[in-house]
């Protein structure tokens, strides 16, 4: 069943997250976190934040790890800052995880480069 009101008040809070990570919050281990998604829980009171890493290591578990940190650093700030911009009864709790479909998407394109590689290399031979 489709909550229509969690996926609105969802797409809202991923906006304004990235809005406060890019021109707000100051810890360096959150540059360069992209917010790929966010799932309200139907009674509006969680909120499952999905993030990635983009950069030079965006793949490197140290690097996601420390914007993990970051994250549950600023949770206090970003939670008051959200209850500011989207006005609702009670601000939902936010929890971060870390989003590996897009590691899995780059070592998918990887091996599919290389199989690629290794097949027109050998039709030459």
């Amino acid at each position: 069943m489709a909550y229509p009101r969690s996926a609105r008040v969802a797409d809202l809070i991923r906006n304004e997250l990235a809005d406060l990570l890019l021109r707000e919050v100051k810890d360096p281990r959150v540059e360069n976190i992209v917010i790929t998604r966010v799932e309200v829980s139907p009674d509006l009171h969680n909120a499952r934040v999905y993030f990635s890493r983009y950069g030079k290591d965006h793949g490197d578990e140290k690097e996601v790890q420390e914007g993990l940190e970051g994250l549950e650093r600023a949770t206090g700030f970003l939670q008051g800052r959200i209850g500011e911009r989207i006005r609702l009864k009670k601000t939902p709790r936010l929890s971060f995880e870390i989003d590996r479909h897009i590691a899995y998407s780059d070592e998918i394109d990887r091996l599919l480069h290389s199989i690629q590689e290794k097949e027109t290399g050998e039709g030459r031979g």
